[in-house]
């Protein structure tokens, strides 16, 4: 390793030889208490040299013959460093190509422990040395992981997928966050507009100023204008102190407003002028504050149809969708099921849940034939819920939420046409052509909306999917 590190200083003087010799051995000895592993590999994946730690990390014994990459943990190296270079933006022959970093986590198992690793991996070359040598540090951050796994409190990512159609939609997230336009993700709730947001903030030019996050949902009308703009002392009846607001908050930042629709029509109004001029006035106070803020905002309803119904300022609606995304529900693309739950399932190990998960086929077939009305969201409690009760480690239908193993029991499996019984609490009427017309007739009403058709004929979500499935009707 040292050879090729000192390979531009060397002599050929014996007593240049020694010199170099006493400090090769005291670089090695220095390394190999470092922390993390270091590994030196050729482009073929030889390993050229390694210390202590690296062969620790991977549970290897300090006799053993580490001579390629691939005796690692069996790790797709080209693979990895691909969908790394894929996930930062670039393309992998560009980045390998140069000294770029490149950096990727990898789950490995330690006899029967999970560990979590980081990868970071570099191109080092020299107009002395022939062959180019990349040089890769290996970090174990399962304590980190398992820290991040416990406290984070939406649990969910819809940026872990296979479809095409979401693999543009990154795409797209990923061009347009370099630049200030406001960006409006539309989508169902649970679908992951939220990572969305995250993701666009984190590729952007303001990634090191705050992201400062809202549900507007969750905040009483009557002290929005207060949480945005923020207050003086006195303003009002319990204002004993003055404050900022959200605004100044994500001042130089981001901020992104969940549930915009949910901000009633007098608050637009001052929300606009804000988000156009840079400035506001907080509640009690004539002195003007000016920000500059980047906006993205997120509905799980269709704005447009907010602004064609009176329910939307029109103006506003057109200023912040400079650039919308439609986030596809779950439903849409069944095959992002599958990485979905490996990816919450490696959540849940590095939370401390054991590491030997299994999943029946019938419970697979249960997954796969859901319609997940609660988008990515639902997944990831379902599987936490099969995973707490798993006996011996195997998931199986039994294990799943009540709602899919209902759901599973009244559907039949895909391919068949065999007629179901009517599900507790459902008539033989509801499953006839009389309760198709009656479904059709609440969709239509509610100009396709889900939630406010499971409202009008009196039952919740899962059952309105479990109707629709039966009766073949499609989304409105």
């Amino acid at each position: 390793m040292l050879n090729f590190l000192m390979a531009a200083t060397s002599r050929n003087s014996n007593e240049s030889m020694m010199h170099l010799t006493a400090t090769r051995e005291i670089l090695e000895s220095v390394i190999d208490q470092i922390e993390d592993g270091i590994i030196l590999a050729q482009p073929d994946g030889k390993v050229t040299y390694h210390n202590i730690r690296a062969k620790e990390l991977f549970g290897l014994a300090n006799d053993f013959p580490l001579k390629n990459l691939n005796e690692l943990s069996h790790i797709n190296w080209k693979k990895r460093m691909a969908r790394a270079a894929l996930d930062s933006g670039d393309q992998y022959g560009t980045v390998i190509a140069s000294d770029r970093l490149i950096r990727f986590e990898e789950k490995v198992h330690v006899g029967e422990t999970a560990r979590f690793l980081e990868f970071t991996v570099r191109r080092l070359f020299s107009k002395n040395v022939q062959h180019e040598i990349r040089v890769i540090v290996v970090r174990d951050i399962s304590v980190r992981r398992r820290l991040e796994a416990t406290l984070q409190t939406g649990g969910t990512c819809g940026l872990i997928t296979s479809s095409p159609e979401m693999l543009k939609l990154l795409e797209r997230a990923r061009q347009i966050a370099a630049s200030d336009a406001s960006v409006l993700l539309q989508g169902e709730s649970g679908t992951g507009k939220s990572c969305f947001a995250r993701m666009i903030h984190d590729h952007s030019k303001r990634s090191r100023h705050p992201l400062v996050e809202v549900n507007c949902a969750a905040i009483p009308e009557t002290l929005m204008e207060s949480e945005f703009f923020g207050h003086t002392k006195g303003a009002f009846t319990g204002a004993i102190e003055q404050r900022n607001g959200k605004f100044s908050a994500a001042n130089h930042g981001t901020l992104f407003l969940d549930e915009i629709g949910e901000i009633p029509l007098h608050l637009q109004a001052k929300l606009l002028q804000a988000i156009e001029d840079g400035r506001f006035q907080k509640i009690g106070s004539n002195e003007t504050t000016s920000v500059s803020t980047r906006l993205i905002c997120a509905s799980n309803v269709n704005l447009r149809d907010a602004v064609d119904k009176g329910g939307f300022r029109a103006d506003l609606y057109y200023r912040i969708s400079v650039i919308p995304l439609t986030i596809p529900p779950l439903r849409d693309r069944l095959g992002d099921v599958p990485v979905l739950v490996k990816h919450f399932i490696d959540d849940l190990v590095a939370r401390g849940h054991a590491d030997n998960i299994t999943i029946t086929r019938s419970a697979w077939q249960a997954l796969l034939n859901y319609p997940w009305p609660g988008n990515i969201r639902e997944l990831s409690n379902a599987v936490e819920h099969g995973v707490i009760c798993a006996e011996t480690g195997t998931v199986d239908i039994d294990s799943l939420p009540l709602d899919i193993r209902l759901y599973s029991q009244e559907m039949p499996i895909q391919g068949f046409a065999e007629p179901q019984a009517p599900a507790e609490g459902e008539t033989g009427k509801e499953c006839s052509n009389g309760g198709r017309d009656e479904l059709l007739a609440a969709l239509k009403k509610a100009h396709g909306s889900k939630a406010v058709a499971a409202q009008i004929l009196g039952i919740d979500r899962t059952t309105l999917w479990r109707r629709m499935q039966k009766q073949g009707v499609s989304s409105m």
